[in-house]
Parts: C-alpha cells; structure tokens; sequence
C-alpha cells in the first residue's frame, strides 16, 4: 500500500479548448472541420510558402516574428551546417540498423531522434551549452578558459575512458580536438553577421591553454541559437530538427539492403558483468 500520498483536490479549473498563438485556421462555409484560410503568427500561409524560405517559416514558428536578413543567413547556415550528424554517430547507427531490420519507416526517425536525446553528442548537451553560455557570457573570457582548462585537467586526472567535457558544447571529441567543429565555426563567423555569444565562445576556446579542448557540434550550435534569440528549450528542438534529415537519409539508403549489411559483433564482443 501506497503511504503518504496526497489524496487532496488541487482545484484546478481545466480550459475548455486548447489556444494557440502560432497557427490560426478559419474553416470553410461547407465544413467546419477543413481549411479555408490559415495563418502562421498572422501571416498568410499561402504568401509565406510562395514569398518565404523554409528556415524563416521555421524561425516564424517559434519566434513569432520573421528573422532580419542577417538572421535569415546565420539560421540558413547554421541548419546546413547541422544537416548530418555523420554516419558514426549513434542515432545515425541506430536509423540504419533499424532500416535493414525492416523496422516500419514510421518508427525509423522516432526512435533514431531518441537516440540523439543524450547529453553527450546529443541533443540535450545543445539545451546544456546553451545554459552555460547563458550563466558565463558576462564573464571574461579569458577567466572562463582557465576555469575551462582546470575543469578539463581534473576530468582527465579522475576519467577511466571517455571524452573530456569541461563545459557543455566544449570539450574533446574521440580524445582529441574536433578539428571540423572549429572549421564550421569559422565558416560561420566568416561568412555571417555572428553574434556576441559565438564570439564570446570562440574568444574562450582561443584561450584555453589544453589544445584538445575545442568547440564541440553542440557548442557551435548552442551559441548561434542564442544569438538568434531561442531559448535552451527551443534550441534543443531547433537543433533536432536540422540534424533530423541526414539521420533519415541514412535509414533510406539502407531501406532495401539486407540485415547483413550492417556489422553484427562477434560473440567474444559481447560481455556479461
């Protein structure tokens, strides 16, 4: 039997409709239930899809208003940047497992995008970064990087195995720095009207004295998603989305390939602890 449960009423008073600020419909004279007109945060749909991009609907939706052009061109690059998340990573290995075992293409990008939930090279460590950026982007730094580099030392001294991760969205990757995470940030800052925080971050990094303590994929990310004014929240899901076409690219390449195609491990592989 269940003890000290609180059996009290909480007195909430329900709504009676759900309300929604981003998509309006008006229906038709002939059924309430279909579309004559719809409208996303006051635009007209049928305007936006013949006068607008997709990354500035996307940035509509959540945002509630339409990206300046030097949003537009950060957002545009940063979700091409983010389009694959590449063939080793494990929700990519899970949507081609899941591919050549026949799974039904429904669950395919559900279950790949569960993987991809974790904090470390998924989504979640973007929600992280994104907060750490946000609790140390009015320090220096310089300040920032040595406690980076302390950080990185007492998680070397103290880690059996693994990547060292002093800060969300920062650290090693497979041991090492991501050589190409830094090359997608200079592209970025290169190429666009980057804002403070990838600046701040790139200016931290440059100052961390362990040379294998780099940008990671989800710091890059978290830092331009805050300088397009998302919040951790919706960044995360932001970031879902751009890495969700080369997951689901993945699996359709191994669509009618045999179970074989993928590596199964040898049974001494397999240990029981």
């Amino acid at each position: 039997m269940v003890k000290n449960v609180d059996e009290s009423s909480r007195n909430d008073a329900f709504c009676d409709k759900i309300s929604t600020a981003i998509w309006q419909e008006t229906p038709s004279a002939e059924n309430p239930y279909t579309v004559n007109e719809a409208r996303c945060h006051g635009y007209e749909h049928l305007a936006l899809i013949n006068n607008r991009s997709f990354s500035e609907v996307l940035f509509l939706l959540f945002q509630g208003e339409l990206p300046t052009p030097e949003q537009h061109q950060l957002l545009e690059r940063l979700l091409t940047s983010l389009i694959h998340p590449g063939p080793r990573h494990n929700a990519c290995r899970a949507a081609m497992n899941a591919a050549v075992s026949k799974t039904h293409v429904s669950n395919i990008l559900p279950l790949s995008l569960n993987v991809f939930s974790g904090e470390q090279g998924g989504s979640h460590e973007v929600f992280q970064a994104m907060k750490y950026l946000q609790q140390h982007y009015e320090t220096s730094p310089l300040d920032a990087a040595n406690t980076l580099t302390k950080t990185a030392n007492t998680q070397r001294m103290n880690a059996a195995e693994g990547d060292i991760m002093p800060a969300a969205g920062f650290g090693t990757y497979y041991g090492s720095a991501d050589t190409y995470a830094k090359k997608l940030v200079d592209n970025l800052v290169q190429s666009c009207t980057a804002g403070p925080h990838l600046h701040w971050a790139n200016a931290m990094i440059e100052g961390v004295k362990d040379p294998t303590i780099s940008w990671r994929i989800a710091g890059v990310a978290g830092a331009c998603l805050l300088d397009l004014g998302f919040s951790p929240y919706k960044g995360e899901l932001i970031f879902q989305i751009a890495c969700a076409p080369g997951i689901a690219a993945q699996a359709a390449e191994k669509a009618d390939s045999p179970i074989t195609e993928m590596p199964f491990l040898a049974e001494e592989n397999y240990v029981i602890k």
